[in-house]
């Protein structure tokens, strides 16, 4: 019978497949509780191809869309076709590490009442730059194993949870479009719901995102002109960055003092200052400034994406 239910959610990523698979592959002891699904946003590179070729000794179960729909769609069509009383979904750029199944398997047994996210970083090979090293260091990642983890540190990239909880909390949005966001938003309604989320490091993946830091930048900027104006409306009272009003974003505790200091610090989240900072990004990895500089950096793109969205809709 099967209980369990890994759900990779794959978009031009056969060669990342191919790894995922074969890790499962070499970890799941008990191939008849497992099942596999490889939920396909209509790759491109022959992925189809390649799972009707692939001989697993798991049950495998592929489904494709006829279009790109994006990675929320893609999740919630993966999730309909699992089995399990457990889910556990991954992007389609995570390979588990050896341990994967067994970190996943304790935490079950601790944790039966909620959600399990596990942790991910560059694969062992990779050279780490500073500022994907302050990525994999933010959020939940200092948390020890079994903390409760805040809603707005809930990543989708690598967890599981009971089958009977995600429907309880109907999915991801799929009015969620751009990059990220959607995740953010899971974790808010869990809260809503008093769905606990467990801290889980020993569940790890290598992450196998080969962007740039210029990449991750455009990134940053797109969730700022169209996610996060979307989170703000669905979620009003939260506080989504800690933050975000030194920033000039909006706060739902905002008093005089805070919106004075803000509007004083504008000059070091204008054009000008952003500059400055991706300039300095790139010497010694950032070095000079420390972690201060991805901090302004990143977030700073985030406020300067907010403050496009925000002259699109008065246009």
């Amino acid at each position: 019978m099967i209980s369990y239910s890994i759900v990779i959610c794959t978009y031009n990523q056969k060669d990342t497949l191919s790894q995922a698979l074969e890790s499962l592959r070499r970890q799941i002891k008990n191939v008849k509780e497992f099942e596999v699904i490889i939920a396909d946003d209509c790759s491109g590179d022959g992925t189809d191809e390649f799972v009707r070729k692939v001989r697993f000794p798991i049950f495998l179960k592929y489904t494709r869309s006829d279009s790109n729909r994006g990675v929320v769609a893609n999740r919630n069509r993966g999730f309909r076709k699992a089995a399990g009383q457990w889910v556990i979904f991954m992007d389609g750029d995570m390979v588990p590490a050896p341990g994967f199944i067994d970190g996943y398997a304790r935490a079950w047994r601790e944790f039966p009442d909620g959600v399990c996210v596990g942790h991910y970083g560059p694969p062992t090979q990779w050279t780490v730059q500073r500022w994907q090293k302050y990525l994999t260091t933010r959020g939940r990642h200092p948390l020890l194993y079994g903390a409760r983890v805040p809603g707005k540190y809930f990543t989708s990239g690598n967890f599981s949870i009971p089958k009977a909880l995600f429907e309880k909390v109907s999915g991801f949005d799929p009015e969620f479009k751009g990059w990220g966001g959607d995740d953010t938003d899971f974790g808010f309604r869990l809260e809503e719901q008093h769905i606990p989320i467990y801290n889980i490091p020993d569940a790890f993946c290598y992450h196998h995102d080969a962007k740039k830091l210029d990449d991750v930048i455009r990134h940053y900027v797109t969730f700022g002109r169209v996610v996060y104006p979307l989170l703000l409306k669905k979620h009003p009272g939260k506080i989504i960055f800690e933050n975000g009003w030194l920033l000039g974003l909006p706060d739902s505790t905002n008093g005089f003092s805070r919106r004075l200091a803000a509007s004083l610090l504008s000059p070091l989240r204008s054009e000008p200052s952003l500059a400055l900072l991706k300039a300095f990004a790139h010497i010694r990895q950032g070095a000079l400034l420390g972690d201060t500089i991805f901090d302004w950096l990143f977030y700073g793109h985030l406020a300067k994406g907010y403050r496009l969205s925000k002259i699109e809709k008065n246009a």
